[in-house]
Parts: structure tokens; C-alpha cells; sequence
């Protein structure tokens, strides 16, 4: 298990290309991602300034691959030379549910 962050280019617009990146994602929910979202430069969360990632992966190579096939990163919006990755465990994961994805991977 690995967690990665991921900053977006200063000043780019994120927002043009949110909803397809939130269906891409949609079926990797489960496998590999088992959690993540968006850091923000602010405490009111209206400003983006990155991703962040916990990713069921073999390999930090794994997780660029990943990375790189999402639309954040083939349109422009990520820099993933900022690319942090970092072996984890995790000892407790509550569930969020985001729309779209199968009922039963939030069976806890």
C-alpha cells in the first residue's frame, strides 16, 4: 500500500476537466484506490493545489504508471515531478461513499 501526493501546476484551472476525471476514476475505486482526494492551498477548501492517494499497489513505478493515465496528468493539470510516494500501513479506513461505485465496497 502506498500513499502518493501530487501538486497541480500553479494558476491552472483544474475544473474543466473534474467530471470526466471523477468518472476515470470511478472504476478503480475499490482496486487500487482505496482512498483519496483533493489538498488545497486553503482552509476553505476553494482553492486546489493538488491530489492526494492511498493506492493498493506493488511498486512506488506502479503508482506513477497509475498517476500518469489519469486525465490530471494527460491534459496538464498535475506536475508530476512533484510526485511524493510513501509505503504505508493503515490501521483504521472509514468509509465515504462516492457516487458511482458498487455498494458493496463499503461493507464494513
Amino acid at each position: 500500500m502506498f500513499h502518493a501526493n501530487v501538486f497541480d501546476f500553479p494558476n491552472i484551472d483544474r475544473t474543466k476537466v473534474r467530471p470526466q476525471h471523477f468518472v476515470e476514476v470511478v472504476p478503480s475505486v475499490g482496486n487500487p484506490i482505496k482512498a483519496a482526494g483533493a489538498i488545497y492551498h486553503d482552509d476553505a477548501r476553494t482553492q486546489f493545489a493538488g491530489s492526494w492517494f492511498q493506492l493498493e499497489l506493488e511498486s512506488k513505478e506502479e503508482v506513477i504508471e497509475f498517476l500518469k493515465k489519469d486525465i490530471y496528468c494527460t491534459e496538464g493539470i498535475w506536475d508530476i515531478s512533484t510526485v511524493a510516494i510513501y509505503p504505508i500501513g493503515v490501521a483504521v479506513r472509514l468509509p465515504k461513499k462516492m457516487e458511482g461505485t458498487d455498494e458493496k465496497l463499503y461493507n464494513v
